[in-house]
């Protein structure tokens, strides 16, 4: 089982990259770190933000996630690679209960989860790719808090995940100071260009694509 973290973000830089939305820190990162298109939030308002826990939890069981949740530390979100799998569930509302009483802030998965209707109700923010009432077993050990990979995107524990409607992207940890300022800049940009439509700019010019 992994240590307790040793990575660290600067102080502020979390609550500022929350404020973004995914899109701009995915194009603000350089068009790296999306997750799959078909990892979705259960819900439409749900958001996340915050450092990542790996979990690589084999299809058709779900022990590895019962040792995550022992052993992540506050504040962490479990991003958990489930081998794709549309065929079980492997997280539901007791789960749920179980991170929010040790203080995690929410589940990505490359697979299905199960008590959507009570999660939603929750508020507990889930990410995956879809819904599967069938269970699993409580056999294999997996891996806890060692780097896993989802699509084209390696993720370390400590790399900060966020997500909302738009999807779930990936930031490296070293990284996240000048992609919080590249987020920032992009919005300003973005600020002036929208002020240039209203004017009756077009954005063909705006973008330089005569």
């Amino acid at each position: 089982m992994a240590p307790a973290t040793s990575y660290a973000v600067p102080e502020g830089v979390l609550a500022r990259l929350a404020s973004f939305s995914t899109a701009t820190i995915y194009e603000a990162a350089g068009r790296i770190g999306a997750l799959p298109a078909s990892i979705r939030p259960l819900d439409h308002r749900m958001r996340l933000c915050g450092p990542a826990f790996p979990v690589h939890c084999p299809a058709g069981d779900n022990l590895a996630l019962h040792r995550a949740i022992a052993a992540a530390c506050p504040g962490e979100i479990l991003l958990v690679d489930h081998e794709g799998t549309l065929d079980d569930g492997p997280f539901g509302d007791i789960m749920a209960h179980a991170c929010r009483a040790r203080g995690l802030s929410g589940l990505v998965i490359s697979g299905c989860v199960r008590d959507s209707a009570d999660l939603i109700r929750m508020d507990f923010p889930v990410f995956s790719l879809g819904i599967s009432i069938q269970g699993t077993s409580k056999l294999v050990q997996g891996c806890v808090g060692e780097p896993v990979r989802i699509g084209d995107v390696d993720i370390s524990r400590g790399d900060i995940i966020a997500g909302d409607a738009d999807g779930v992207v990936i930031i490296a940890n070293a990284q996240c100071a000048a992609v919080c300022e590249a987020a920032a800049k992009r919005e300003e940009d973005e600020t002036i260009m929208r002020n240039a439509i209203a004017d009756g700019a077009l954005t063909l010019d705006l973008l330089h694509l005569r």
